[in-house]
Order: C-alpha cells, then sequence, then structure tokens
C-alpha cells in the first residue's frame, strides 16, 4: 500500500499526532482535523543512483495537505517542481515558508495567493492547529532565513528544526523560545560528519534542554552519500534522561499520544 493512502486512511484522535516521516527533512503530521506537510522533497533532480530509494515516497497528485511548511531556500527543503505539481493538483492547499522559499515557489507557479511569507515568532492556524515560527539560524551563519515549526494541535506540540545550526546550545536567541514552546516531540535535523548541523551529542543536548518527552532524528536516507546510523544518536540519550530517543523507518509513522508512550508502525504495516 502507498504511503499517501496509509496517511488517507490512519485516523488520529484528540491528544495524539500521527507522524510520517518520507526521507531527509520531508515529514507528514496529521492532526485530528488536519494534514500538514514538512519539507516535501519528491522530485529527484539528477541520476537515480544518487538517491537511496529508487522512487519517491509520495507523487504531488496522491495527497492534498491543508498546508505546506518550507522551512528554508534550499532545493531538499523547498522543492519547486513537486510544489508547482501539489499546487496544481491540490488548490486548496496552503503553502508557507520565509521570504526566499516563497519567492522560489511562486516563481515555479504555486498561485500568489496559495503562498504565504512568515516571519520569525509568527503564529498562525491550519485548522484547529497552530504553527508557530522559530529561528533555526542566526544570520552570521546563513545568507538566507531558515525556520523551525512548533505544530501544536489538542495540546501536542511537534517541533520540526529545519536545518538547525550546530551550536546551537550555545545561542540564548535560539534557545529561549525552544524551552517556552516545550515541544513533546522534537524532529531533530542531525548529523555525525556535517558540520553545519548539530552532531548526535548536541542533538540530545537540544532535545533534553527544551524538554521533549521523544527525540526523532531527521536528514538522512535520502542521498545515497548523505545518510548515517541512527544507532549512535541514540546512545547519545542518558538512560536517566525523560526525553526518549525514537528511530522511525522511512515511510512508517510514529504516533505519539499526551496519554500513552508512542508507537511506531513500520512502513510495511
Amino acid at each position: 500500500m502507498r504511503v499517501a493512502e496509509r496517511i488517507r486512511r490512519q485516523s488520529v484522535e484528540s491528544g495524539s499526532v500521527a507522524i510520517w516521516w518520507l526521507g531527509q527533512n520531508s515529514y507528514v503530521v496529521k492532526c485530528s482535523d488536519c494534514c500538514l506537510m514538512i519539507d516535501p522533497f519528491f522530485s529527484r533532480p539528477g541520476p537515480r543512483e544518487k538517491y537511496l530509494l529508487e522512487e519517491a515516497p509520495l507523487r504531488a497528485d496522491e495527497l492534498e495537505p491543508d498546508a505546506v511548511l518550507c522551512t528554508h531556500d534550499h532545493s531538499d527543503h523547498t522543492d519547486p517542481p513537486f510544489l508547482w505539481k501539489l499546487a496544481d493538483s491540490s488548490p486548496n492547499s496552503r503553502f508557507f515558508g520565509p521570504p526566499e522559499s516563497v519567492a522560489r515557489m511562486v516563481a515555479a507557479g504555486v498561485p500568489r495567493d496559495s503562498a504565504t511569507v512568515l516571519e520569525n515568532a509568527q503564529t498562525f492556524r491550519v485548522g484547529r492547529a497552530s504553527v508557530g515560527v522559530v529561528l533555526s539560524k542566526t544570520s552570521s551563519v546563513s545568507d538566507v532565513a531558515h525556520y523551525g515549526y512548533v505544530i501544536e494541535s489538542e495540546g501536542v506540540k511537534v517541533y520540526n528544526t529545519g536545518d538547525i545550526m550546530r551550536g546551537v546550545t550555545d545561542e540564548p536567541s535560539l534557545m529561549q523560545p525552544l524551552r517556552e514552546a516545550a515541544p513533546h516531540v522534537a524532529l531533530i535535523t542531525t548529523s555525525p560528519t556535517e558540520e553545519e548541523f548539530p552532531d548526535f551529542a548536541e542533538a540530545a543536548r537540544l532535545a533534553i534542554d527544551i524538554g521533549a518527552r521523544v527525540a526523532v532524528p531527521a536528514h538522512y536516507y535520502c542521498f545515497a552519500k548523505r545518510t548515517f546510523d541512527p544507532a549512535s544518536f541514540v546512545d547519545e540519550f542518558p538512560s536517566s534522561s525523560t526525553t526518549r530517543p525514537v528511530v522511525t523507518t522511512c515511510c512508517g509513522c510514529y504516533l505519539f499520544s499526551l496519554n500513552g508512550p508512542g508507537e511506531i508502525v513500520p512502513a510495511e504495516a
């Protein structure tokens, strides 16, 4: 069964969220009354051997999200060919991102009245869910705006870091809004080798510091030459920590509930 069909069939009760990781930083977050897509990167430019999966997990005409959130204007996070096709097949979908991302998607063919430029610390609604914008990088390390998003639905808070900077835990201006948000689930871009991103140790410190119950590693299992073994990420969490590392399979689902420990539904289920 295609992942889009599993997403459509999945029911989500109040006080819960269902999260599908589709490789890299591509996610679908389903709440009780809405569906949000984060950084969909499925156009797959270049030769197939460049990617771990022969076929992209999702086609543009398979799913109609209520909102699409792009974290920044890099092609694996703002994917113009896919976004244009998605807008064409899903006219009711709304698109959000920093200024550079919105300019890119509109230039590719996303209708201007469907795309919203976001600012740091802004909050907006999608159905009964709210989405808060937080910074992921300081202007000193990037020439484009990098956002993360805190999605809150009926008491559950899910935080996606986007391409968060290495050294984030030493930046009070970035950490304080995250501590105040206090997300339950943190989807964290991390890498053991790329100095742009937090390594596993810092990713664990980030999740623990902001009080997340669950930390999920992201930004791997897409490019054949840009992946890692998440087992070492898990090893960075002390057994005494109240933050639990969770590793999901690509195209699998993680069900989180305020009233339970959470459940991983594998891709083949």
